[in-house]
């Protein structure tokens, strides 16, 4: 017995020391290449440059910026392309199968080994490279070099190319100059909504001739389909890869208290609208203070910030961290730096006068892409936008506003005088590109200006084109049944319950069921909760219980923060055949709602958010 343990005890030790050894082999096989005569290009980095490499705790989809710096640099030396014109159009994580990455040449020894790394592609917009990487950029290796057998900047028509560029720069947040068209491929596509129609839309069934078109940024990308001319687009989601990264909390809390500070908004007034990852040199951005700026390249975010009455964001830039926040543009928050003389519109360049339902309209035309769009708002709430020249009429948006924005919107304009700036024209400067002109048209005559020149414009004019952009923003979808918000269609004038008595705060009137009574609940001021059964002549259904004074007014306050008033007078019917279904008829000093119990879950979002705060307040008093 002691002869076999001792045997067991050697030969379990020769097991443990072999496998120590395989260990410690392939520990280092990442770093181990014996190549001879090697076109393959294995760049290991010297210890001076080791510590420049930042140690990645590599989450999923998270894109490395060390390495993606090191295959930059690595590609611009073999080339002599600039940085600046090269970009990763695609990346992955892979795990290589070897430490060579899988790209052995002859006669070169690679450990067999999982290692985690990267594949990247990168271009400079007419050839394309190939690289594969370790998962800390310490090892890298040129694949190949490919150059796209169709030039997607050559077949591909400059007026698609444009509208593709456009819709992707506003998708991503990011300069037309740091976006690639990376393929461009003819396409028939089988319907009018060029195969991407949602389940409620109507797509004439007939082949449109037109382009896939897939869009680069870094780490990102998006597929368009298109029709021959581009003025129809649309943006297939599903094939796209977007980054995943999202804006750390340190980084919103601290752009959202800067914002604070530099508008003199509250916070709860202000919203963060985009962000992208960005390198900038610490104070570079900000043009007034350019030089005096810290060279020092910072890895961070950018961050556009609005107002609901802000036309332009603030950008602001930040660390990492969120510890360093400079504003980068604030588009002149606090006013005009200056004035610029109007000059007359010439009679042939005036648009036709407005239509007799149309109350305001605004034309924006120009910028990089020149397109034209249309937007009128007419006198019963609805907003709509068109693109002039579209012959798909593929871009229409139909949004509404309350009766009551109309009308305020329309005091506007006679309290600011905006009679007073007919057929003025405030022009860009002299040599001045690429921006946008915007021409306004009330009954009252026209006015043209241009982004440019919007912060010189008269004080009163601002506020007009503040409200006007404070009205489109509160807007909200309309489905275009009936013209009225989120699928909801106005109530007959004769079936309008009657007005609130002066100390009723709401009231619900519910009927229908399998039992059909009708029941009226009040909310009076002083909290009183009032149920009766209409038609009880003993009025032995009547209950009266009670809510604070605080609730009463947390209730009238999400009345006016869910802007309940855009509702008034509409009613969500239920589908077509249901029965036996309650009908509830909700009323403030605003105006009425009605709905029912089967289309309760398809309610607009503001409108649901009513509807249970006033259940659960049904559910508390006492």
């Amino acid at each position: 017995m002691k002869g076999s343990l001792g045997n067991y005890s050697t030969s379990n030790q020769a097991r443990i020391f072999t496998a120590l050894v395989l260990t410690g082999i392939l520990s280092v096989g990442s770093g181990l290449t014996l190549i001879k005569n090697s076109s393959a290009a294995a760049l290991e980095t010297s210890p001076d440059t080791k510590n420049e490499v930042l140690t990645q705790n590599l989450n999923q989809n998270q894109l490395p910026r060390s390495i993606v710096n090191v295959v930059l640099q690595d590609l611009s030396r073999r080339t002599g392309i600039s940085t600046q014109k090269l970009q990763i159009i695609n990346y992955s994580q892979q795990n290589w199968r070897n430490s060579c990455l899988e790209l052995s040449q002859p006669d070169e020894f690679c450990t067999q080994a999982i290692v985690p790394g990267w594949r990247f592609v990168v271009s400079d917009g007419r050839q394309n490279w190939v690289y594969h990487t370790n998962n800390n950029g310490r090892s890298i290796r040129l694949a190949s070099a490919q150059t796209p057998t169709n030039n997607p900047t050559t077949q591909l028509p400059q007026s698609v190319k444009n509208q593709v560029l456009q819709a992707a720069s506003a998708r991503l947040q990011q300069p037309i100059s740091q976006l690639n068209i990376i393929q461009a491929q003819q396409q028939d596509w089988r319907d009018g909504c060029l195969e991407l129609g949602n389940a409620n839309e109507g797509c004439l069934r007939a082949i449109v001739p037109g382009w896939r078109i897939v869009v680069g940024a870094v780490g990102q990308s998006l597929v368009y389909h298109a029709d021959e001319t581009g003025s129809g687009l649309r943006l297939n989601e599903k094939a796209s890869q977007t980054a995943s990264q999202k804006l750390p909390q340190t980084v919103k809390d601290g752009v959202l208290r800067q914002a604070s500070l530099v508008s003199k908004l509250s916070i709860s007034e202000l919203n963060i609208v985009a962000y992208k990852q960005k390198q900038f040199s610490r104070g570079c951005e900000n043009p007034t203070i350019r030089n005096l700026c810290d060279p020092i390249l910072v890895s961070g975010w950018e961050v556009f910030v609005k107002s609901a009455n802000r036309i332009s964001p603030w950008v602001f830039l930040s660390d990492e961290s969120g510890s360093q926040i400079q504003l980068a543009s604030s588009d002149r928050p606090n006013g005009n730096t200056g004035s610029v003389t109007p000059v007359p519109i010439p009679q042939d360049e005036l648009p036709p006068p407005l239509d007799q339902n149309v109350v305001f309209r605004q034309i924006s035309s120009g910028g990089l892409a020149g397109t034209t769009y249309e937007t009128v708002l007419l006198n019963d709430g609805r907003l709509i936008r068109v693109k002039v020249g579209d012959a798909n009429d593929s871009e229409r948006t139909v949004r509404r506003v309350s009766l009551q924005e109309v009308q305020q919107f329309q005091q506007l304009l006679t309290r600011k005088k905006f009679g007073e700036f007919k057929n003025l024209s405030y022009p860009a400067p002299s040599g001045a590109a690429d921006y946008v002109t915007y021409t306004l048209t009330s009954p009252e005559g026209t006015v043209k200006y241009n982004n440019i020149t919007l912060y010189q414009l008269p004080q009163n004019l601002r506020i007009v084109l503040k409200g006007w952009n404070r009205l489109r923003s509160n807007s909200i979808a309309d489905s275009g049944t009936g013209g009225a918000v989120g699928g909801g269609v106005p109530i007959p004038t004769n079936e309008l319950p009657a007005p609130l008595d002066r100390d009723v705060v709401f009231r619900q009137i519910s009927s229908g069921g399998f039992a059909p009574r009708t029941y009226e609940t009040v909310l009076l001021k002083d909290g009183t909760l009032i149920r009766v059964r209409i038609g009880d002549a003993n009025d032995s259904s009547r209950s009266v219980r009670r809510i604070s004074q605080q609730q009463v007014q947390q209730f009238l306050q999400l009345l006016e923060r869910s802007r309940f008033a855009k509702f008034q007078n509409l009613s969500y019917p239920a589908p077509q055949g249901s029965a036996d279904y309650i009908t509830y008829t909700l009323t403030s000093k605003e105006g009425t709602v009605r709905y029912n119990d089967i289309s309760q879950k398809n309610l607009p979002k503001n409108l649901l958010e009513v509807v249970n705060a006033w259940n659960q307040i049904g559910n508390i008093a006492k």
